[in-house]
């Protein structure tokens, strides 16, 4: 019996390569959003969304407004990205912050302290969040606002764990968390990176006087 020549076979090409390629440019369009993203939010916290156009944003980036729309489909749909993820990101941070469940008072400082140093951090788009939340349509608004409530629900359990154990004076917890909050998120109109008071200070009079109101004795 004969054996049969082996035929020389050339070897398929890796994928590795073409796979990190791929990633890179993944990477690359992530990149060039954010870049998008945060042009827009600039613009829209400056000039107001209304006052924003598409060609603001393209200019700004330095690119075609053509080319801007492989990024995002509309200018809707770059105020509801912003603000969708300035919650989401706020979710998880304060999660993060506040980690499980543990002694309320220390737990609520540490939660108005992150709350503080989230807003500082994001400045504009927690401003813009605040005054272009109504230039979204409705269906928009109600999916920013599940997020939202989930984010104000980590606080409200926390207030009504504290006074379940006769910690925090009583009173409708919602009502506490939007005062707590509204407090907090107004940092974001008048704080800036040259005010004479830096964070840390901001944060020991917000949590003083917060807690002051709230834990008992």
């Amino acid at each position: 019996m004969q054996k049969k020549s082996k035929t020389n076979l050339t070897a398929p090409e890796p994928l590795r390569a073409r796979q990190a390629e791929r990633r890179g440019a993944r990477a690359k369009a992530e990149n060039r959003l954010e870049e998008v993203l945060s042009s827009a939010a600039n613009l829209f916290y400056a000039k107001g969304f209304h006052g924003t156009t598409i060609e603001d944003v393209a200019r700004d980036v330095g690119m075609l407004k053509g080319s801007l729309y492989y990024y995002i489909k509309s200018k809707d749909d770059l105020l509801f990205r912003l603000l969708l993820s300035v919650i989401e990101q706020g979710d998880s941070f304060i999660a993060e912050k506040i980690g499980p469940k543990s002694e309320p008072v220390a737990q609520l400082q540490v939660a108005i302290e992150a709350q503080i140093d989230y807003i500082i951090q994001n400045q504009v788009r927690i401003g813009l969040f605040l005054h272009e939340f109504d230039a979204l349509p409705e269906k928009r608004q109600q999916k920013v606002l599940a997020v939202m409530t989930r984010y104000n629900n980590r606080v409200v359990e926390l207030v009504q764990r504290g006074q379940r154990e006769g910690k925090f004076a009583e009173g409708d917890p919602w009502l506490i968390v939007n005062g707590l909050l509204g407090m907090c998120n107004w940092i974001s109109r008048w704080y800036h990176a040259q005010h004479p008071t830096g964070p840390a200070a901001v944060k020991h009079v917000f949590v003083r006087m917060i807690m002051k109101g709230i834990v008992k004795g």
